[in-house]
């Protein structure tokens, strides 16, 4: 029985995928090629297939399984964990896989090393400590806000013109404010290039 070769667009719709993953597969060899009589590249599936399970390893947003000979034959090692059905994995129709657990695992892994290098690099902070940040910051600057009509009302007495008394009120706010968004800059952490 003569062995099919496949092209390489070809062998991508035998796959299911892009033409550019295997064009990356072969430029990283991760599955081998055949050149024929006239030098073009030609790929034989079934070896292909089994070099694909065995270099490649399943994305964590593919959603696609890995084959079974990706993780072995029977006796070969230990047995991946068991995957959630598909009521606990979120899909009501098919049971998760294994690629389905790992990329999950992985994904969880991956989000929580950033969190802990955000966190180290002082780019994350706690939520308790944020809101309480937030809480202070407003009752100062309401504390501050409250004491403008105390503030203003001796500068007021005597005039008579309403534009004079609103311009006295409104540079009591503006200092009010501005005090605020100093100390908030003092707290705030400084960016870098700023």
């Amino acid at each position: 029985m003569a062995v099919q070769l496949l092209t390489v667009s070809e062998y991508a719709r035998h796959r299911g995928c892009d033409e550019k993953a295997v064009r990356k597969a072969i430029s990283e060899n991760r599955i081998s090629v055949i050149f024929d009589a006239k030098g073009r590249r030609r790929i034989d599936p079934a070896v292909a297939d089994i070099q694909w399970a065995q270099n490649t390893r399943a994305r964590a947003d593919s959603g696609r399984a890995v084959a079974a000979s990706a993780v072995g034959p029977v006796g070969s090692g230990p047995t991946p964990p068991e995957a959630p059905t598909g009521a606990e994995s979120g899909t009501a129709t098919e049971p998760a896989s294994y690629s389905d657990y790992r990329a999950r695992t992985e994904k969880a892994t991956y989000e929580r090393a950033e969190r802990e290098n955000m966190r180290e690099a002082g780019k994350l902070a706690e939520t308790v400590q944020v809101k309480r940040g937030i809480y202070d910051s407003f009752r100062s600057l309401r504390d501050t806000a409250m004491a403008v009509a105390q503030r203003a009302a001796p500068r007021c007495i005597g005039m008579g013109d309403a534009r004079d008394i609103e311009h006295v009120i409104a540079e009591e706010l503006r200092k009010a404010f501005e005090g605020w968004e100093e100390r908030m800059l003092e707290l705030l952490p400084k960016e870098d290039g700023v």
